[in-house]
């Protein structure tokens, strides 16, 4: 006889991250392709380890944190043959870091910094791998342009005028991107990754 305790809630759009302690927990690489195995849908452990080719029992601990720190949550509860099973959603479709957390000065402001760093490349760097190993990226010289890796890294001089009115259409191209549907509508769909990075950087010595 199954017990069950069905549970209709939806993500938050967005929770914000005002801990140190949850910034770390969220910040792990695994812990990172959980919440997003999560974010089309409540799944249980075992179905996010196949997801993710992974045996189930090295979950359960990761799991166990990112629902104490209420990253992720529980939507259903069934007993199933006496075993209680869980099934978990993303507690929001994106996370955001207080901006308290990355101020120096504050207590451990430096160790959130890179702890930030790490909860946003880490999870980049999974992707790329994956996409690699399946296939999907295509470096060949005769592939389309939308087939391949694009990353680019430049710096240079702007006036506060000429900054403001560049991150204003680096923000206005990110809204874009995500006004697309999120889901795929047929075959010929792909997902995409869209990772955007702008930032006062140190300034450069002086020619002499």
């Amino acid at each position: 006889m199954d017990d069950h305790q069905a549970g209709t809630m939806q993500p938050a759009l967005k929770m914000r991250i005002s801990t140190l302690e949850t910034l770390k927990v969220f910040s792990d690489p695994l812990r990172q392709q959980i919440i997003e195995a999560l974010l089309d849908g409540p799944k249980t452990v075992k179905q996010v380890a196949a997801e993710l080719e992974l045996a189930a029992t090295k979950l359960y601990y990761h799991v166990n944190l990112l629902e104490e720190h209420s990253l992720i949550r529980v939507t259903d509860t069934r007993i199933v043959s006496g075993i209680i099973e869980k099934h978990y959603q993303s507690a929001a479709r994106a996370f955001e870091i207080e901006r308290s957390l990355l101020t120096p000065g504050q207590d451990s402001s430096d160790g959130a910094i890179d702890t930030a760093i790490d909860a946003m490349i880490e999870p980049i760097r999974a992707d790329i791998h994956k996409a690699f190993k399946q296939g999907v990226i295509d470096m060949r010289e005769d592939s389309l342009p939308q087939q391949r890796l694009r990353m680019l890294r430049s710096t240079r001089a702007l006036s506060p005028e000429e900054a403001a009115e560049f991150y204003a259409r680096l923000e206005a191209l990110y809204v874009e991107f995500n006004a697309f549907r999120e889901d795929a509508a047929d075959a010929d769909d792909m997902n995409y990754g869209f990772v955007v990075g702008i930032y006062p950087a140190a300034p450069k010595p002086k020619k002499t």
